[in-house]
């Protein structure tokens, strides 16, 4: 079962990373998205700038929990190396 979880939670991280990436694709690539990120910003630039570093923070910490679990899965003798 434990399998099943740990592979659900790679797959979301995987789906999460590829839609972020492409997303920043389209504003680098896209002049209409990037005129609108930057519209955006100037709009309210403390707001953008909380939003940034409360995505890094929760996804730091969804790597945080991702090591801790593994650490502790490495220390039950779970993890087997061949």
């Amino acid at each position: 079962m434990e399998i099943l979880i740990f592979k659900i939670v790679v797959i979301i991280l995987l789906i999460r990373v590829i839609v972020l990436s492409v997303s920043h694709l389209i504003i680098v690539f896209c002049e209409e998205a990037t005129k609108m990120a930057v519209e955006e910003l100037l709009k309210n630039p403390a707001k953008y700038i909380r939003d940034e570093h409360i995505g890094t923070f929760f996804t730091n910490m969804i790597w945080v929990m991702i090591f801790i679990s593994l650490l502790i899965a490495a220390f039950k003798g779970n993890v087997i190396i061949s």
